[in-house]
């Protein structure tokens, strides 16, 4: 398979639209551009409300969304903006902690935030754990050295991209996922 190929699966193109509440799987991976990233989203009116979802890591003494919501506040996101959630340890329990969480919020469409090198799967999780999203749309964060077409040049982006590319059809078979079509950017 061709370089572009892989990385329009893995990353595909997906049009954003504004939605009331945004996920962002929580990382401990290129957080300034992160946080760059969905001020940038915040400020322009993509999501009024941000669930963060991140479990403690044995690298650190705080969960990935504290840590997350603790940067985005001090780059001027009000914490009445911020929902958290520090339990999730892999992208299912991101989605199935979230949704029983938050399941108050009555959510139906969902702007989802995280690495670049996860967007289908991340689109992918979703229409499986949590079945009453109605419209998805997902921002893959790009905190590697090189733009996404030229994925292969970075390693670490190279090595993301390769995983995730491996892994998605052993998660499809194990029923942690579920393939999804996107037509026009438009994930169904």
């Amino acid at each position: 398979m061709k370089r572009q190929q892989i990385i329009d699966y893995v990353a595909p193109n997906v049009l954003l639209f504004p939605t009331k509440c945004a996920l962002a799987f929580g990382t401990q991976h290129g957080l300034p551009k992160f946080g760059a990233d969905i001020l940038l989203l915040f400020q322009q009116g993509y999501f009024q409300t941000l669930i963060i979802s991140g479990g403690f890591t044995t690298h650190s003494k705080a969960s990935e969304a504290s840590v997350l919501c603790d940067l985005l506040n001090a780059r001027g996101i009000p914490k009445s903006a911020i929902l958290i959630e520090e339990h999730a340890a892999n992208t299912a329990e991101n989605v199935i902690f979230t949704r029983e969480k938050f399941k108050h919020l009555a959510v139906e469409e969902l702007l989802l935030i995280g690495k670049i090198s996860s967007k289908r799967r991340y689109l992918m999780t979703v229409r499986k754990q949590w079945p009453a999203i109605r419209k998805v749309c997902c921002h893959g964060v790009n905190y590697f050295s090189c733009p996404a077409d030229q994925w292969w040049k970075d390693r670490e982006f190279r090595t993301r991209v390769i995983a995730e590319y491996r892994k998605i059809p052993r998660y499809i078979e194990k029923g942690f996922i579920s393939e999804i079509s996107i037509v026009n950017g438009i994930v169904s």
